[in-house]
C-alpha cells in the first residue's frame, strides 16, 4: 500500500450483511454477503469475505487503519468461518482514543452498566433449535453445515447514550414545534452519543475499532454521498414502534452528522405486518408494494395518520383489525387473506392499496412536522436524506418529492440494509476521525452503485471451460450493438458487465433486459425469473429523453427509486396497472446499458427498456460469471452478454 493512505473497513453482521472499504474516504469496494453465499438477506461476516474485499482493493491486513461495525437492531455479531481470527472487544484501542459518551459513562460507573446497552436477539439460538424457523433459517443456510459451539458469537451494542429530550413522548405534532437550536449550538452534547470504542483482533492483529448505531450508519450512507453540504436527515425501518432504535432525525453538516430526535414511526412494522398478513412472508414489503396500484384504498383513515404516540391505541393490530372490521361491513370475501394464489382479489388489494395510502400520508405528514422543526430551529437547509428500509417505497419516495418543502430528496441505492457497512465506514472516516467530506462530483455520484468485487479474467474463463459442451461463444462483436438488436427482434437478454451494483435494484450491470413494448412480456419475463405474473417491471431510459415517456419524476433518477406516470401508451410491458412505472435514468457511468440503449433508440426509435434483477427465483442477484452461465442453461434465457462475450445454449 502507499503511504499516506487512510483505510477504514466496515463490518455490517444483520440481515444484508456485508463488507465494505474506504481508503481516503473513497469507497473501493463493497460486498454484499447474500451475493457470495446464495441466500438472500443472509447475516453474519465471513473472515474469507474480508480477505476476498481486501485482495479486491489490493490490500492486506496491516493496511486496516480502523474497523468500523453495526448490526440490524437486535442481532447478534456472529463470525461464521474461523472465529478464532475475528474478535471484538468493547473498550478502548491504546493506539487509538476518541470521544465517546457512552465510554465515559462507563468508565465511571463502571462495566457492570454496561451490559444493559448489550443484545442477543437469540437469532442464532433459533435457527439451531428444534423449533420452525424456516424463514429465519433462510438467512443462515450455514446451520446445515456448522456447528453452533463453531461460530463466534457475540453481543451486539444497540442501546447508546441518550438525552432528556429524547425520553419525551412526543407526537408527530410535537415535533414540529420543537425548536433544536440549542442543540446544534451546543453539538458537543450529541456528537459523541452514537459510537463506542473497540478492540478488534483480525488474524491476530489488534486493530482499532468503533461499533456504531444502526440509524446513524443508515444516516451516513446517505449524507456522505449526496452533493448537499448540510441536510435534514431521516432513517425508519421495521426495527421497532419507539425510540432510536426505530428510526431518528438527524442533522448533517459538513462532515459531521447529529442525532437531533427520535421520531417514533411505525410505518416499517406496518408493511412488515401487512406482508406477512397477506401470505408474503418475511422480506415480503416490495410485494405489498406492487400489488397496491391493483386495488383502492377504501379502508383508509386519517385517524391512523401519526407516529407511534398519537396511536397508543391504535397500532399496527388495530390497522389490520380495523380494515378487516370495515371489510366485514362492506361484505368482503375474508378467505383470500393469506392464500397468495387469491392475492389479486379485492381484499387483498384493498387492504394493500390502504395501506399504501396510510403509509404515504403519514410521511409526507413527518417530512411536513421536521420541515416545521427546521422553520421553528432557523434551520436552512434544502436537502432531505432518507433513508433505511421503508425508503425502498417508491410511490412515497415521489409524493415527497411532489409535496413535501424540501427541494432535494436524496436516497442512497443500498438505503436498504446492505448499506450499513459503508455507512460504518465512512461516519468512521468523516465524523469520528475529522476528515473533510469529500467532493460529490457527477461522475463519483453516478458510479456510487458499482462497487461490487471484481471478476478476475480466470473467473470468467473458468466458468466457461465449466460449461464449454453446453454454450456457444461470440468473441470480439460489438456486445452493445448486438444486445441492442436482440431486444428489438424481441430476445431476452441477461447483462453482466464488471462489478455488481449495491443494494436491492438491478442498475445495469447485473440486468435482465426485455423490449417494452410487448404486452405479453411483462408475463414472459415473470415466467423466466418464476415470478407471480401479476408483479410488476420498471424500464430504464435515457435520461436525456426521460421527459419523452415518463411524467412526474426527476430527470434524474439513477437508482430506480422513484416512480413517473408513463406518457405513452405503447410501453405496456413496463406500466403498472395504474399507469405508474419505477424508473432508471441512464447516463454514460451506468456503462453498457448506456450504449445499447442509444443503439437502440437508433433501430426502433425508442430508448426505453424493461430491467429487471439477474436472478432467478428466491435468490440474490447472480454475482459471478458461473452464477450467469448456469442461469442461461437452466432457463430459457435467449442470450448472455457476459464481460464482451456473447454467449447462447447449444
Amino acid at each position: 500500500m502507499k503511504d499516506n493512505q487512510n483505510v477504514i473497513l466496515g463490518l455490517h453482521f444483520g440481515h444484508d450483511a456485508g463488507v465494505s472499504i474506504l481508503v481516503n474516504g473513497i469507497p473501493k469496494c463493497n460486498l454484499i454477503r447474500e451475493r457470495h453465499n446464495r441466500a438472500k438477506h443472509s447475516f453474519g461476516i465471513n473472515v474469507s469475505h474480508i480477505e476476498e474485499s481486501l485482495l479486491n482493493a489490493e490490500l492486506e491486513i496491516e493496511d486496516i487503519d480502523m474497523i468500523a461495525i453495526t448490526s440490524t437492531q437486535t442481532w447478534e455479531l456472529v463470525v461464521v468461518d474461523r472465529p478464532k481470527e475475528l474478535k471484538i472487544q468493547y473498550g478502548e484501542h491504546p493506539n487509538k482514543k476518541f470521544k465517546s459518551t457512552l465510554y465515559e459513562k462507563i468508565s465511571t460507573q463502571g462495566y457492570d452498566n454496561f451490559e444493559r446497552h448489550l443484545v442477543n436477539g437469540g437469532y442464532i439460538e433459533r435457527i439451531y433449535s428444534n423449533r420452525h424457523n424456516y424463514s429465519i433459517r433462510n438467512l443462515f443456510p450455514e446451520y446445515k453445515k456448522i456447528k453452533k459451539e463453531n461460530l463466534g458469537i457475540t453481543k451486539h451494542l444497540a442501546h447508546f447514550d441518550q438525552i432528556n429530550l429524547w425520553n419525551k413522548e412526543h407526537c408527530l405534532k410535537d415535533i414540529s414545534r420543537i425548536n433544536i437550536q440549542y442543540l446544534l449550538s451546543e453539538k458537543e452534547q450529541i456528537e459523541d452519543l452514537f459510537h463506542f470504542p473497540l478492540r478488534i483482533t483480525l488474524k491476530g492483529r489488534v486493530i482499532p475499532g468503533v461499533s456504531i448505531d444502526h440509524h446513524m450508519a443508515h444516516a451516513a450512507s446517505a449524507f456522505y454521498n449526496c452533493k448537499s453540504e448540510n441536510s435534514i436527515i431521516i432513517t425508519h425501518d421495521g426495527g421497532s414502534e419507539t425510540g432510536p432504535l426505530n428510526g431518528m432525525i438527524f442533522y448533517g453538516e459538513l462532515n459531521k452528522i447529529l442525532p437531533v430526535l427520535p421520531h417514533h414511526l411505525t410505518l416499517g412494522s406496518l408493511y412488515q405486518q401487512v406482508g406477512l398478513f397477506l401470505g408474503f412472508g418475511l422480506f415480503g414489503e416490495g410485494k405489498v408494494m406492487g400489488l397496491a396500484p391493483y386495488g383502492k384504498p377504501v379502508f383508509f383513515n386519517r385517524d391512523m395518520i401519526g407516529n407511534a404516540y398519537d396511536l397508543v391505541s391504535k397500532g399496527v393490530n388495530s390497522w389490520l383489525l380495523h380494515c378487516i372490521k370495515l371489510a366485514k361491513s362492506k361484505g368482503y370475501d375474508l378467505d383470500p387473506i393469506g392464500n397468495t394464489n387469491r392475492i389479486l382479489e379485492p381484499i387483498c388489494v384493498d387492504i394493500a392499496a390502504s395501506t399504501q395510502k396510510l403509509f404515504e400520508e403519514t410521511l409526507l405528514f413527518t417530512v411536513k412536522c421536521v420541515s416545521d422543526m427546521c422553520l421553528a430551529s432557523e434551520i436552512n437547509t434544502d436537502t432531505l436524506c432518507y433513508a433505511g428500509g421503508t425508503a425502498l417505497n417508491c410511490p412515497a419516495n415521489s409524493l415527497l418529492l411532489k409535496e413535501s418543502a424540501f427541494k432535494n430528496i436524496y436516497i442512497p441505492p443500498n438505503c436498504d440494509d446492505s448499506g450499513l457497512s459503508l455507512g460504518v465506514a465512512q461516519y468512521a472516516y468523516h465524523h469520528l476521525l475529522d476528515n473533510p467530506r469529500l467532493k460529490i462530483s457527477q461522475k463519483s455520484y453516478l458510479s456510487l452503485p458499482y462497487l461490487g468485487l471484481k471478476n478476475s479474467n480466470y473467473d470468467l474463463n473458468k466458468a466457461i471451460k465449466k460449461y464449454k459442451n453446453q454454450i456457444n461463444i461470440e468473441e470480439n462483436i460489438d456486445c452493445e450493438q448486438s444486445a441492442a438488436k436482440d431486444l428489438h427482434e424481441n430476445k431476452i437478454i441477461a447483462w453482466f458487465e464488471g462489478r455488481s451494483e449495491i443494494g436491492p435494484r438491478a442498475l445495469g450491470h447485473r440486468s435482465l433486459l426485455l423490449n417494452p413494448s410487448y404486452p405479453n412480456n411483462w408475463a414472459r419475463m415473470n415466467d423466466l425469473k418464476q415470478r407471480e405474473r401479476w408483479r410488476p417491471f420498471a424500464p430504464a431510459v435515457l435520461k436525456e429523453d426521460v421527459d419523452l415517456y415518463f411524467r412526474g419524476i426527476p430527470n434524474e433518477s439513477p437508482f430506480m427509486l422513484f416512480t413517473a406516470q408513463v406518457l405513452k401508451n405503447n410501453l405496456p410491458a413496463i406500466t403498472h396497472v395504474d399507469g405508474s412505472a419505477r424508473v432508471q435514468t441512464v447516463t454514460e457511468e451506468t456503462g453498457g446499458l448506456f450504449l445499447i440503449l442509444k443503439k437502440l433508440k437508433e433501430i426502433s426509435g425508442c430508448s426505453v427498456v424493461l430491467n429487471t434483477s439477474f436472478n432467478g427465483p428466491k435468490e440474490p442477484i447472480v454475482e459471478k460469471p458461473t452464477e450467469a452461465i448456469n442461469f442461461l442453461i437452466t432457463t430459457k434465457l435467449d442470450v448472455l452478454y457476459l464481460n464482451g462475450k456473447k454467449i447462447t445454449r447449444k
